[in-house]
């Protein structure tokens, strides 16, 4: 088989290249090429890739992309402007490519004039059609290595799902058992990236750290596969939080969506930005995409229900807060989520109890709950907030934001702008939220506090 000048070798199953150089491709990858070119112009799920090639094995979604990718680098194809496989957003992958057939130049007679010419030239042309077969082809990963390295993946996005820093990290060590398995792929290094930067967000004490590991993957992702959606993506994320250049940031998140609009994390990202900048209707549509892409995932959710909280639907917020927790009860955010929706509704006993079931599910000591019941029932949640204020403010690790946050609805406006100015300081991520922020509704009509909001979203 031959399409546009790449040749299909279905006995040593390889890849000839226009320019004679010969591909050897994973066994996962040729099946699926197999599989492709059997079924021209037909828009294929990764459910049916999945049960016709892979055989309905318990395998990930990321097993299909990982083999799309190493089709995409053999065939040398561009997922922004295709000519081989084509992604259709939400339903899978399509094979566009037009079979060919070499068809061999008629016989024309030489001038003897020239006959020596065109002896050497045949000569040389037959020693390159020679050495084309018959040297080496690039080496590709066993088919061993390819699972250790799917699986590893995997693993990591299973982990990144999660907003804690121990689960975070864990999606960090599994990125880089995907990268010892074999560096030459895009997708881990953009998505360790990606979770270097989430770190970050929530208060990784070694952030520092962090951001040199996210620009160092980011820079390999980009020089690997610059257009790859998740490469762009990651490149989205650090110049959004940590360049703070919020243009450039949407320009790249628009972009990668371009390249491939059914990645539901880059929807949600993007409704980040969006909220941050005040956006909220274009936010809330970015998550509800997002959401609705992965109707199981209660991250997704929760984003979407942030989103109607920031632009003041909090009814609707609680709505899918509420389905979230169906999906998963001990899920201590989504808890003290639908505590601040109570509450912001005018029903502090309700807000509480969710409160308390949040940090019990966190862990918190039974003693230090009873002293947070005591303080609700003598002055009611703003008397909680200010013991948590007090109780985390010699905790370096919390972020000063989040303290800050605490002060504010528990009246202490002065407080609260000490620990702006620190987290302003430091340049916490959760700065960008700062002007839309409900909890910082008394301070808005601080001069200072404007001025702290706007300088947040200043770049290097």
């Amino acid at each position: 088989m031959q399409f546009g000048g790449y040749r299909i070798d279905t006995v040593h199953r390889t890849v000839a290249k226009p320019n004679g150089n010969v591909i050897r491709i994973e066994p996962k990858a040729f099946d699926l090429l197999l599989y492709f070119a059997e079924h021209p112009e037909e828009t294929l799920s990764r459910e049916r890739l999945i049960t016709d090639v892979w055989g309905g094995k318990f395998v990930t979604d990321d097993a299909v992309m990982v083999a799309v990718y190493a089709l995409r680098q053999a065939f040398d194809d561009d997922s922004r402007s295709p000519k081989f496989i084509e992604t259709i957003r939400g339903r899978g992958y399509r094979w566009i490519a037009k079979a060919s057939q070499e068809v061999a130049a008629p016989e024309a007679k030489p001038k003897r004039a020239r006959s020596f010419v065109w002896a050497a030239l045949i000569a040389s042309g037959v020693a390159a059609f020679v050495w084309a077969v018959v040297r080496p082809p690039e080496p590709m990963p066993s088919i061993l290595r390819t699972n250790d390295l799917v699986r590893a993946h995997a693993r990591g996005l299973f982990f990144s799902e999660r907003s804690t820093q121990k689960d975070l990290e864990e999606a960090r060590v599994e990125f880089r058992k995907a990268i010892l398995v074999d560096s030459r792929f895009a997708e881990p290094h953009a998505a360790l990236a990606e979770a270097c930067v989430r770190l970050i967000e929530v208060g990784s004490p070694d952030a520092q750290a962090r951001e040199a590991e996210a620009r160092k993957e980011l820079a390999t992702a980009l020089d690997l596969a610059p257009r790859t959606a998740i490469a762009q993506a990651a490149l989205a994320s650090v110049q959004f939080v940590l360049d703070r250049d919020v243009v450039q940031a949407e320009r790249s998140f628009r972009y990668a969506m371009d390249l491939d609009p059914s990645l539901p994390d880059v929807h949600r990202r993007y409704s980040y930005l969006l909220g941050a900048s005040g956006r909220f209707a274009e936010a809330t549509q970015q998550a509800r995409i997002a959401s609705d892409m992965e109707p199981t995932s209660v991250v997704a959710m929760n984003d979407l229900a942030w989103t109607y909280v920031l632009a003041g639907d909090v009814a609707s917020a609680e709505r899918v807060y509420r389905e979230s927790l169906r999906l998963d009860p001990t899920n201590s955010g989504t808890l003290i989520s639908l505590g601040y929706c109570r509450e912001l509704q005018n029903a502090p006993i309700e807000a509480m109890q969710f409160y308390r079931r949040g940090l019990e599910v966190r862990g918190v000591p039974s003693d230090l709950l009873a002293e947070y019941d005591k303080a609700f029932a003598s002055a009611g949640l703003p008397a909680v907030y200010a013991a948590w204020t007090d109780r985390l403010k010699a905790t370096k690790e919390i972020p000063r934001f989040t303290i800050a946050a605490y002060a504010a609805r528990a009246g202490r406006d002065s407080e609260a702008m000490q620990l702006l100015r620190e987290s302003v300081r430091q340049r916490e991520p959760w700065n960008l939220w700062l002007r839309v922020h409900p909890a910082f509704a008394s301070l808005r009509g601080h001069r200072e506090f404007a001025a702290l909001a706007a300088s947040s979203f200043q770049t290097r």
